[in-house]
């Protein structure tokens, strides 16, 4: 089997690596040896830390707002508490978290929800994040807050029209690459490195391994009476 690319198994030369025709191999063992392409993203903690909220206008006024943040990525839904404030700025020093891929195609949806009742919520504001927008940080550092305009929509008939008055949300967003994201078992973890990659140490060489052979495996499964394994090496 051989394969001559520059770069790494994205490159097409890869995918299309086969077999030699110098052995033959059975229709059963034609899956075990095409090349395979193994995609790794790489994961960031994207870190939401709510401050507070200003200016909100509840739907109803004859009663004080119970605000929470509602923070969605993807099919991730994440909230906050309650804010203790029953005013139209609350505050809630609260922070929600996910766990976002490269290259940040997803947005981020945030609004503040004041709660009605047990199973009802209106949106008093809400904000979409781009999140190749949102600030990394690389380095030990403190990342700045910031206040973002909520926009809020009212149904006029059949349509949605935005209200030009919006309220703001005070925050800190930032993708945080001091830390590993883990996507493997922490007992068997191939890469504890953290995301940012200013943070790895440098290299001090390249390491050649050239695997030989494998002898003494005990066959996991039989083929025509026989014992037969189908082995790889991982490094």
């Amino acid at each position: 089997m051989l394969a001559t690319w520059i770069g790494n198994q994205a490159d097409d030369a890869f995918s299309v690596a086969w077999h030699s025709d110098a052995a033959a191999v059975s229709g059963k063992s034609v899956t075990n040896i095409r090349s395979n392409i193994y995609l790794s993203p790489v994961l960031w903690y994207l870190r939401i830390q709510v401050i507070a909220a200003k200016d909100l206008a509840p739907a109803d006024k004859n009663r004080k707002p119970e605000a929470n943040i509602k923070a969605v990525l993807g099919n991730l839904v994440l909230r906050t508490t309650v804010s203790k404030d029953k005013n139209p700025n609350p505050t809630w020093n609260e922070e929600v978290m996910f766990v976002a891929a490269e290259p940040f195609d997803d947005h981020l949806i945030l609004s503040v929800e004041d709660k009605m009742g047990a199973n009802k919520e209106v949106c008093l504001g809400r904000s979409v994040i781009p999140l190749h927008q949102v600030e990394k940080r690389l380095i030990p550092q403190g990342i700045g807050a910031q206040c973002i305009n909520l926009e809020k929509y009212v149904a006029e008939g059949e349509e949605k029209t935005e209200v030009k008055f919006a309220s703001r949300l005070h925050l800190r967003i930032f993708l945080d690459g001091l830390y590993h994201v883990f996507d493997e078992p922490t007992y068997d973890s191939s890469d504890l490195r953290a995301t940012s990659s200013k943070l790895r140490p440098e290299k001090i060489g390249v390491l050649e391994l050239g695997i030989l052979k494998a002898e003494g495996l005990l066959p996991p499964k039989s083929k025509d009476g026989r014992g037969t394994t189908n082995a790889y090496c991982v490094a």
